[in-house]
């Protein structure tokens, strides 16, 4: 009898302290913040630490993040947002332009926080910075194409033909290419264009430009910025400067770009999903404009190609390499 007892007295307290366990997971448990991670590059593991980062010091759990990366894949990138969406997901995170684009028809409800798109109003993720009138807000990251030109200038003062890879059909890629086209013949120079359709194309495109440019802007675009390792082959065999696309191009050997921290863009990022996790609504909270940062310099490179960095651009350098 007693061995009886002690035996269902032993299971009551197991019983007991399982119940208290799920109880405690269920209270530690997170929102559920989906993460559309859209490619590989450090740009977006910069921003996905600072997000990461960001969260903890709001005081907001993060176990139940879920990230999936489509690595830029249109069928891949459908097939996930419809997911999150079903999941209901208490806050969607969708970097770069097409990684928030692809939300737009699939919900008009769950908030949705943008992050690195340069052209939110263009894409039609916002109706304007101050007020997005929409489901969704976020992190604006319009890229210094006129400041990189202005640099390219004094770097390569006696340049004629500058070669312009983006990716045709994107938002951000055709807005900030257009800015560039601009800015190149306001400077008496002359763009040539090798546009493409996905990150496969980007190594051809710049086969194409060799022999035709005394160098290459690339605007900013996440596609292309995918591609940077094909491109920057090419241009390297060349002996042609790369100039743009932010920290992701100049970390891996192009010469020289206007930049932004993007932990920095995470950690803003966080603060808007927090502010809509506290009741917020997404319509009336504005899109952050994160402040540049100078310059990023890659001196590595600009001793192998023999260039030398005036000091009015190094006195802007933020980092280097």
């Amino acid at each position: 009898m007693k061995s009886r007892l002690a035996s269902l007295l032993g299971s009551t307290i197991l019983l007991a302290l399982l119940l208290a366990d799920a109880s405690t997971s269920s209270a530690q448990a997170g929102p559920k913040i989906c993460v559309n991670q859209y490619a590989t590059a450090s740009v977006i593991e910069d921003i996905l630490n600072g997000l990461k980062d960001g969260l903890k010091k709001e005081g907001v759990p993060i176990d139940g993040m879920v990230i999936q990366n489509p690595e830029g894949d249109a069928a891949t990138q459908q097939t996930l947002a419809q997911g999150f969406v079903s999941d209901n997901c208490d806050v969607i995170v969708a970097i770069a332009t097409p990684g928030a684009q692809v939300f737009r028809k699939l919900t008009s409800t769950i908030p949705v926080v943008f992050v690195g798109s340069s052209t939110p109003i263009e894409a039609g993720l916002v109706k304007s910075f101050e007020e997005p009138g929409t489901n969704f807000t976020g992190i604006a990251d319009p890229a210094p194409v006129e400041a990189d030109i202005d640099a390219m200038t004094k770097v390569l003062p006696h340049m004629k033909n500058v070669g312009l890879i983006y990716k045709a059909g994107d938002p951000a890629g055709d807005f900030l290419a257009k800015r560039a086209i601009a800015h190149l013949e306001k400077r008496g120079l002359t763009p040539v264009i090798a546009s493409i359709a996905n990150a496969g194309e980007a190594t051809q495109a710049a086969q194409s430009l060799m022999g035709k440019v005394e160098a290459v802007e690339l605007p900013g675009d996440s596609t292309t910025m995918s591609g940077i390792a094909g491109i920057l082959k090419v241009t390297n065999d060349s002996k042609i400067p790369v100039f743009g696309c932010l920290s992701e191009a100049v970390s891996q050997g192009a010469l020289l770009s206007g930049s932004y921290s993007y932990v920095e863009v995470g950690e803003l990022a966080a603060r808007t999903v927090k502010r809509i996790l506290d009741g917020e609504n997404p319509a009336k909270i504005p899109v952050v404009v994160p402040n540049a940062h100078g310059f990023e310099v890659n001196l590595t490179q600009a001793k192998k190609l023999g260039i030398e960095i005036p000091e009015e651009v190094m006195s802007r350098a933020t980092r280097t390499y």
